[in-house]
C-alpha cells in the first residue's frame, strides 16, 4: 500500500498522463517486478532450441535417442524429441539445431519411418537450410556392406543444401554406447564453447613476452607467448584459452574500398549505423571462407559456378562473382560467418605462474592459391609484441585434469602437445606432489626442436620427472616416433598402467593419437595378455585415459 503522500503523487501523475504514457509506465513497472527467476525463464525461452529426431527399424535408434534426450535435459538444453515419421517436414527450414539419430536398413536404405524425410531432403530442389546447424549419429552393423549408409547420405545431403555441420558424422557398430557418448560429448562441448564466445566472457590481457623456441635448422616456428592477466582470472592445468584472431588491415581496406565503389549508397547508409572497419577487422571471417558460406553466397551472386575446390577470400569472391542488383549489402552481412576462436592449451601453472598465462603456438603455414600463407590465428599471435592487447576467454576442460597428487601420470605429448604437460609438471612441482611422472616427448630434431629442453632436463635432475622418453624422428635414417618409444619401454609402461597410472595424450588427432592408442593396445595384448578393448574401456571409466587432441 502506498503512503498518503505517494498515493496523491501517483493519482496526480495518472490524471496528467496520456494513454500512451500510462501504457509505457505499466510496462516499465512490469519490468521492475520481473524476478531473477522469471528473467532466467524468459531468457531460456529466447535461447536457440534443439530438435532431436530419430529413425528406427528395430528400436535401437529410438532407445538411444531417448537416452540422449534425457542427458540433454540434464544439461538444461531447450530440447524436443520426435520420431521422423511424425516430424512435420515444413518445419525443416525453421530449425536451428537439428540432431539426427538414424539406423540403416536393408541395402543401405533408411528405416521405413524415415523414408518420407529422406526423400524430402534429397528430391526437394528448392530446399535451402541456411539457418540449420546439425549433426548425425548413424547406427549400423560393420558385418554388412552398406554400413551406416543412410546416416552417411543424410549427413552429406544436409550439408549440400546449406546446413552447417557442427559435429562430424559418427558411425556406430552394434555396440554403440561408447561412440554415442563421444558424439553427445562433442555436442555438449560445442555449446560450451559457444557460450564462452560471448563477449561478456572475454578477458583483457597484455603480452609480456613472445619468443621463438626453435633453434636454427628446422622449418618449424614455435612461439612461447606470455600474457599478463587480471588477478580475478582463474584457470587450472589442462584448461585452454580461446583467441579471436583479427583480420589483416590491408584485407579489410580492400573490402571497404570495393564496397564504396560498387555499393556506394548502401555502404554510406550502413556505415552510419556500424563501424565497418571494426566489423571486418575483428568480428567477421573474410579469409579461408567455408564451403557453407560459399554455397549461401552463390544464391546472391550473378554467377553460380563458384569452385569449392579453391580457397576463397571475401574480396576475391566479391570481385569475381559480384552480387545481383536485387540483393542488398545487408543480405551479404547476414551470411558472413563470425570469426571463430582458436583454442590453445595453457602451458603455465596457476600456482607457479600467478598473474601470467603461457601458451605454446606453432605458426602454421600452407599453400593457398599457389602461395605460402600462414594460419589465421597462429600468424596473428606470432606477430604480437610486448605491450600489445589480447582479448581471449578461458575454456574449462573438465575432461583433462590432474588426478590426486599421489597418483602416477604418463604424459604423451609430441610437438606442441607438450603445452598442457608443462603446466602439469610445474603444478606438480609447486604443490610437491608425491605421484611419479613419466614424459614422452618427440619432434623432428633434437638440436632444433627440443621444446622447453632446459626445463625438462632440470625436472629430470630434480626428480620431478621420474622417466623421460625422447624421440626425434629426423635425426636418424629410420624415423622414430613416440609410439616407438612406448613400445621400447613396453614392460615398464604396462606395469605403470596396471598399477593405476593415468595416461594423458595431447597433440595431433591423426595420425599421432591413433598410432599411440594402437601401440598401447598392442602392449596390453602382448605384455599384459589382456583384452585391450576392455582394459582401455575400464581405464576410461575410471578417468585414467584422457585425450586432448586436435
Amino acid at each position: 500500500m502506498l503512503s498518503k503522500s505517494n498515493r496523491e503523487i501517483f493519482f496526480k501523475l495518472i490524471q496528467e498522463s496520456s494513454q500512451e504514457e500510462i501504457i509505457w509506465m505499466s510496462g516499465y513497472m512490469s519490468g521492475l517486478l520481473l524476478s531473477e527467476k522469471d528473467f532466467q525463464k524468459f531468457r531460456k525461452k529466447k535461447e536457440e532450441k534443439i530438435t532431436i529426431v530419430y529413425g528406427t527399424e528395430t528400436g535401437n535408434a529410438k532407445n538411444l535417442a531417448f537416452d540422449i534426450y534425457k542427458k540433454a535435459k540434464k544439461e538444461e538444453f531447450q530440447v524436443k524429441l520426435i520420431s521422423l515419421d511424425e516430424y512435420r517436414l515444413k518445419n525443416l527450414e525453421k530449425e536451428n539445431y537439428f540432431f539426427v539419430i538414424i539406423s540403416t536398413h536393408g541395402e543401405g536404405e533408411p528405416p521405413s519411418s524415415a523414408k518420407s524425410f529422406f526423400n524430402f531432403i534429397h528430391y526437394n530442389k528448392n530446399l535451402f537450410l541456411k539457418n540449420m546447424k546439425y549433426s548425425v549419429l548413424a547406427l549400423g552393423d560393420k558385418s554388412y556392406t552398406y554400413f551406416c549408409k543412410a546416416g552417411d547420405d543424410i549427413d552429406k545431403r544436409l550439408y549440400d543444401i546449406g546446413a552447417m555441420r557442427i559435429v562430424p558424422l559418427h558411425k556406430c557398430d552394434v555396440n554403440y554406447e561408447d561412440q554415442a557418448n563421444i558424439w553427445f560429448s562433442e555436442i555438449v562441448n560445442f555449446f560450451k564453447k559457444k557460450k564462452y564466445e560471448n563477449i561478456n566472457h572475454k578477458i583483457y590481457g597484455k603480452i609480456s613476452n613472445n619468443i621463438i623456441l626453435n633453434e636454427k635448422g628446422t622449418d618449424k616456428e614455435i612461439h612461447h607467448i606470455e600474457i599478463r592477466i587480471p588477478n580475478k582470472v582463474q584457470y587450472l592445468p589442462g584448461d585452454s584459452i580461446g583467441v579471436f584472431p583479427e583480420n589483416p588491415s590491408n584485407e579489410v581496406d580492400n573490402i571497404i574500398k570495393y564496397l564504396k565503389q560498387n555499393r556506394k549508397e548502401e555502404f554510406e547508409e550502413y556505415k552510419e549505423k556500424n563501424n565497418m572497419f571494426n566489423f571486418f577487422k575483428r568480428k567477421k571471417n573474410i579469409l579461408f571462407l567455408s564451403e557453407n558460406f560459399i554455397k549461401k553466397y552463390s544464391f546472391l551472386s550473378e554467377k553460380k559456378n563458384i569452385s569449392l575446390d579453391k580457397k576463397w577470400k571475401l574480396i576475391d569472391l566479391l570481385i569475381e562473382f559480384p552480387m545481383k542488383n536485387k540483393f542488398y549489402l545487408k543480405d551479404l552481412m547476414e551470411i558472413i560467418e563470425p570469426i571463430k576462436p582458436r583454442l590453445y592449451s595453457i602451458s603455465s601453472s596457476p600456482t607457479a605462474h600467478g598473474g601470467i598465462i603461457h601458451i605454446t603456438v606453432s605458426r602454421h603455414s600452407f599453400q593457398f592459391n599457389g602461395e605460402t600463407v600462414y594460419g589465421h590465428c597462429s600468424d596473428f599471435l606470432s606477430k604480437l609484441k610486448m605491450g600489445d592487447k589480447l582479448f581471449f576467454f578461458i575454456y574449462k576442460n573438465k575432461m583433462f585434469k590432474l588426478p590426486d597428487s599421489d597418483k602416477d601420470i604418463i604424459l604423451i605429448g609430441p610437438g606442441t602437445g607438450i603445452a598442457p604437460f608443462r603446466s602439469f609438471l610445474y603444478e606438480r612441482e609447486a604443490i610437491k606432489a608425491t605421484g611419479k611422472n613419466w614424459l614422452f616427448f618427440g619432434y623432428q630434431h633434437f638440436d632444433a626442436d627440443f621444446l622447453y629442453k632446459e626445463e625438462i632436463q632440470n625436472w629430470k635432475k630434480k626428480g620431478i620427472l621420474n622417466r623421460v622418453s625422447l624421440s626425434f624422428s629426423r635425426d636418424q635414417e629410420k624415423r622414430i616416433y613416440v609410439q616407438n618409444k612406448i613400445w621400447e619401454n613396453k614392460v615398464e609402461f604396462f606395469s605403470w598402467i596396471k598399477n593405476g597410472a593415468y595416461v594423458y595424450i595431447c597433440g595431433s588427432k591423426t595420425p599421432m593419437s591413433v598410432d599411440v592408442e594402437k601401440m598401447i593396445c598392442r602392449i596390453i595384448e602382448k605384455v599384459g595378455k589382456c583384452d585391450s578393448r576392455l582394459f582401455i574401456k575400464k581405464m576410461k571409466k575410471e578417468g585414467r585415459y584422457l585425450k586432448d587432441v586436435y
